[in-house]
């Protein structure tokens, strides 16, 4: 029965299973099929199905640790394995009574459709809960190796911004984390620092509890011996725990208040723990055959017993009073100083309290001590809160930002001084509460001594740094072909103090002087380098324009060592813009009766941007001359402006002469579109589209001036506006013409007579066009429209007679001559060749009949075919 339900559980092994089962393989080093039939051994797989069903649960674990063999419920029996011994195995969601292995677990985010084999590597996420060292550390080393860093790494927080609120609301909660991480190493402490009496094998305590027998072991001198030496054994590793705990505490030098009550609760689990196994069977039995046998130990242990009490009494009364600080001590783990600046009276009062009611920590030196470690803390935020949680380096930041922070520090220093001193006058005023014995020096020391020491290094040292590192930061973004050099050396000597582990903000550290003066001696070496980079790069220039872009890229680098180079660069510019006005002068007179013009410009428009192209390029350097520098103030200054000056006026007056004569040009020309659609060629008579060629080149003037920001007519507007329609009609008209046309040459010569009519009806259409209709005729669409009918006429009867065979053109040509009367010659059928060849006299007769009678003879025709 056995077999066969393991058999069932193996039939529901499909795809999805085996990718559990390959995961698992994966992760923990066994075989497939092991892993498989160990899973099998669980007698359900009820946690599989419901984690692969619609609806299910979201999670499944798999514990992995070692636990008694399983019986014959798994349908197998296991080689080598006898019943009742050790092996490893797997537990599926049943947790094992002592969970010590590893907790492998898959978790789904959505249960709104059942897993899908294919999509189950995207759908289902996998971790491991280590709990080999115990559940605590493992939950703890996950947190802390794996959840955190992704915490920490992760850039999209969803409906959460970029605000300045919600990046402190991201900070709240991973300090949160990290608050939570302390208490569970502190609960690990707490269990792991915990004495445990040492066993005593070699005495049966069970045999020690009735009277009669506690009575027979007093008398027994051996056994009562025995038992002081363990009463002994014990006495010293409970004054042993009794000695550690009034030594002086080693702690880190910023540990917070926190950290306080974290010491006493481990104190108090284990003083407990002693006091637990104090009243346990085996110290009473040990106690009571002591007593009973008068033993001198006694009074030494229960002196013992007294102070371990005590001891225990005091640590659970301190952590009582400590655990109030634990919420007004919230702020002070937080990087707001406002919300830290407000809880400060809270703070102050809880401490009150505690002096004031606590029967042990009420003592001068815990209480210097607490409010000690509430300044480290304090300073530790100020850290924080000035680094941006440790995200922002200080010289990374805008100066007036650093000022601004280490200001409201100092703020927070005075109101936490002003607030201690106000409750400590209170306390004195007030009657019956005991005064505050505590050390100033000792508490406000390092605060002290941290913000004289932000005070003056900012002034002096971090804030020339800040300066630096954000001047030497433009080297990185500048485009300056050969300037990448510049900014790798600045970044080596930048990442040379970055790299130092001290505390910069420490102001113990006095290594950070020394590195600062290295530091500045080697941004005084790369000015250096950089002034004589800028100097090479103008030792050839090649045109003003350029040069005085290049000098501007320079000038964006906003650097204070070079701004005499620059002020030595202007100068060399302009004397080399001088000979740039000259030049240009002589272009000018050489270019201007035909300049050459760009390609695709029209004429006019053409002229003007090469006069323009001839102004820019003397305007852009003399109008940064103006803007950036007083070089223009001096004599020379003075003389380049007059020559640029005259030169500027003939340019204007060149643009302005040919604009002028467009405009007249333009305003006195005949409107073109008056003109008709059609004109008849003077030699062949055949039908011309008579489009004005001046119209394309208004159009291309008109935008050209446009662009250029000139006035341009109204006349010329319109035609710009209507230049699509008026190509698509000239398209339309040339069309029209060329199909015509297409049509007549197609039409055979013996069927020309025949065709007249419509050709004269196509011919009447298309003469419209010489007399009536103009490009801005409101009826040319009903022109065309017509023009394609008879077109369409034409061309359908073309296309039936072309299709006819030569018997029925013969019978057609018969009963024309029948109609008209004709008689034809006796020897046979009238071809089309032979008609045209035939006498003279018939000939004619047929010509006058067939123009005769044309339109009868077209309906013949037609009818016939």
């Amino acid at each position: 029965r056995y077999k066969e339900a393991r058999e069932y559980r193996r039939t529901k092994v499909d795809a999805s299973y085996k990718y559990i089962f390959e995961v698992l393989s994966i992760r923990l080093g066994l075989d497939l099929t092991t892993v498989e039939e160990m899973i099998l051994d669980a007698t359900s797989l009820e946690a599989f199905d419901s984690f692969f069903a619609k609806g299910g649960s979201k999670t499944l674990k798999v514990f992995y640790q070692e636990g008694e063999a399983p019986g014959i419920e798994c349908g197998r029996t296991i080689p080598g394995v006898v019943k009742g011994s050790k092996m490893m195995r797997f537990y599926v969601e049943n947790t094992p009574d002592k969970f010590v292995g590893l907790c492998l677990f898959f978790i789904r985010c959505k249960n709104d459709s059942p897993i899908s084999a294919k999509t189950i590597h995207e759908d289902i996420f996998f971790g491991v809960l280590d709990a080999t060292e115990g559940l605590l550390r493992g939950v703890r080393n996950m947190i802390e190796k794996i959840f955190l860093p992704a915490i920490l790494t992760t850039n999209n927080w969803g409906a959460l911004s970029q605000t300045k609120q919600d990046t402190k609301d991201k900070q709240n909660f991973v300090e949160t984390i990290n608050r939570y991480l302390s208490f569970l190493e502190g609960a690990t402490i707490s269990i792991e620092g915990t004495v445990e009496l040492k066993k005593i094998d070699y005495i049966n305590f069970s045999k020690l509890q009735s009277f009669e027998k506690v009575t027979a072991a007093a008398d027994n001198p051996d056994m009562v011996h025995q038992l002081e030496e363990v009463l002994m054994i014990w006495y010293r590793q409970i004054e042993r725990v009794l000695t550690e705990s009034k030594q002086m505490r080693k702690e880190a030098d910023d540990s917070g208040p926190l950290t306080e009550l974290e010491h006493w609760k481990c104190m108090s689990a284990k003083f407990n723990f002693i006091i637990e196994q104090i009243k346990g069977p085996n110290c009473k039995a040990v106690i009571s055959v002591l007593k009973v046998g008068h033993s001198k130990l006694l009074r030494m242990w229960q002196e013992l017993d007294a102070r371990i009490t005590d001891a225990a009494n005091e640590s659970k009364d301190n952590v009582k009073y400590l655990r109030t600080l634990e919420k007004v001590c919230q702020p002070l783990y937080n990087y707001d100083l406002v919300s830290m600046t407000h809880g400060i009276p809270n703070l102050i009062n809880a401490i009150r309290m505690i002096h004031s009611v606590s029967r042990y920590y009420n003592t001068s030196e815990r209480m210097t001590s607490l409010f000690i470690k509430v300044t480290n803390q304090m300073v530790t935020t100020c850290k924080a809160y000035i680094t941006d949680g440790g995200l922002s380096c200080v010289w990374e930041q805008e100066t007036s930002t650093v000022i601004g922070k280490i200001k409201d520090c100092m703020f927070l220093l005075k109101e936490y001084q002003k607030c201690f001193h106000e409750t400590k006058k209170e306390i004195l005023e007030a009657l019956g509460e005991k005064t505050f014995e505590v050390s100033e020096m000792y508490i406000f020391g390092k605060s002290e001594a941290f913000f004289m020491s932000m005070n003056t290094m900012f002034t002096f040292q971090i804030t020339e740094m800040i300066t630096v590192v954000q001047t030497f930061c433009a080297l990185s973004l500048s485009t300056i072909e050969g300037i990448d050099i510049m900014a790798v050396k600045f970044n080596n000597i930048y990442q040379s103090v970055q790299k130092k582990k001290y505390d910069f903000l420490d102001p113990r550290k006095t290594e950070f002087d020394v590195d600062f003066v290295n530091f500045m001696a080697k941004i005084e070496g790369l000015e250096i380098q950089i002034q004589t980079f800028m100097r090479t790069c103008f030792g050839r220039i090649l045109s003003s324009q350029h040069a005085l872009q290049l000098l501007q890229r320079f000038q964006n680098l906003r650097m204070p060592c070079l701004q005499e180079e620059t002020v030595h660069t202007v100068g060399c510019i302009l004397q080399h813009y001088v000979a740039e006005l000259e030049a240009t002068k002589k272009l000018y007179q050489i270019q201007k009766d035909d300049p050459p013009l760009a390609r695709n410009m029209p004429p006019v428009a053409g002229k003007i941007l090469w006069v323009r192209q001839l102004f820019r390029r003397i305007y852009e350097p003399i109008n940064y001359f103006h803007k950036k520098s007083n070089i223009l103030a001096s004599p020379e200054g003075k003389a380049v402006v007059r020559l640029y000056n005259r030169t500027a006026y003939v340019l204007v007056e060149f643009e302005v002469v040919y604009h002028n004569a467009w405009m007249k040009e333009i305003s006195q020309l005949q409107y073109p579109l008056q003109a008709t659609i059609f004109v008849r060629h003077p030699k062949t008579g055949k039908f011309l589209v008579n489009f004005d060629a001046q119209i394309p080149e208004i159009v291309r003037e008109t935008k050209c001036m446009i662009k250029l920001g000139l006035e341009v007519p109204e006349q010329a507007k319109k035609i710009v506006k209507i230049e699509n329609n008026l190509k698509s009609k000239k398209l339309r008209l040339e069309s029209l013409l060329q199909c015509y046309e297409d049509l007549c040459q197609e039409t055979p010569m013996v069927f020309v007579n025949l065709m007249a009519p419509k050709m004269k009806k196509m011919e009447a259409v298309l003469r419209q066009g010489l007399t009536m209709l103009t490009w801005s005729s409101v009826t040319l669409e009903s022109f065309f429209q017509e023009a394609d009918q008879v077109l369409y006429i034409f061309k359908q009867f073309l296309k039936k007679v072309n299709d006819l065979s030569e018997v029925q053109i013969d019978l057609i040509l018969k009963e024309i001559s029948n109609t008209l009367l004709i008689v034809l010659p006796a020897d046979g059928p009238i071809k089309v060749e032979n008609m045209l060849t035939c006498n003279e006299t018939y000939t004619k007769e047929c010509a006058e009949l067939l123009n005769h009678k044309s339109m009868h003879i077209e309906d013949a025709v037609q009818e016939l075919i």
